[in-house]
């Protein structure tokens, strides 16, 4: 470790529409205990001192309701709304590219926009990891496996069951060093498509990337029950 202090940039992925959950609305649009699931996510991140500048991507016909909001809330680390893609990666790809003319970072994260309940203590967690072990090219944060897991076929057959202990549930704020991701992202679009997290893409490519814990709450909202759980820790957070 050098001690030196890394600078961080998150792009924050907001652009999905979120069928399960039934609202009529984008879910980052959904209100929780009266606030939009994407403000409070906002709010969060911009309330962490190691986050220092945010690109948030969302639908294309919502960009310019979205700066509007951003203005009137006073969330001044952002510093672009981009229109995203048709696919996750597409979006976060559109993220990384404003993100890269706003400005440099040491390190540039990924984070969902529909994961309100982040914590400060857990990106500092997972930035920290990044200052103190050089060798790493990424850390996201995760959870370790608390439920057996198997590996079923196409007709519902198990076929394996792995060792839960080397299981995690991966999570974001995902943190890369800067060149590492831009590098990740710069890949055919077809093998874009193909990944299912941030991670995977730099782990295609050879890179080290290591999990650091973080906290169960800190959940994707994806149908009402993660709706129903994400306002009661909300209201026991306000207690």
């Amino acid at each position: 470790m050098d001690g030196r202090r890394l600078s961080l940039a998150l792009v924050v992925a907001a652009a999905g529409f979120g069928v399960r959950l039934e609202s009529g609305l984008p879910k980052q649009y959904v209100s929780l205990l009266g606030i939009p699931m994407l403000q409070r996510t906002l709010t969060a991140l911009s309330s962490c001192p190691r986050v220092e500048a945010m690109v948030v991507v969302v639908n294309d016909q919502d960009v310019e309701y979205c700066w509007e909001e951003l203005t009137m809330e006073r969330i001044d680390k952002v510093v672009d709304v981009t229109p995203g893609g048709d696919e996750r990666p597409l979006s976060v790809r559109n993220g990384l590219r404003a993100l890269a003319g706003a400005g440099t970072w040491d390190l540039i994260g990924v984070h969902d926009g529909a994961r309100p309940l982040v914590t400060c203590e857990e990106i500092t967690r997972a930035v920290a990891a990044l200052e103190n072990d050089l060798s790493l090219d990424g850390v996201v944060l995760a959870v370790p496996s608390t439920d057996t897991m198997k590996i079923v076929d196409p007709d519902g057959l198990i076929v394996g069951t792995p060792d839960r202990r080397t299981l995690w549930r991966a999570q974001t704020p995902q943190i890369f060093r800067r060149q590492v991701l831009l590098d990740a992202y710069d890949a055919p679009e077809e093998a874009l498509l193909g990944a299912t997290d941030d991670a995977s893409l730099v782990e295609a490519r050879g890179g080290k990337v290591a999990v650091v814990t973080g906290s169960p709450e800190n959940f994707k909202v994806t149908d009402r029950v993660d709706l129903r759980h994400a306002e009661q820790i909300l209201a026991e957070r306000r207690a």
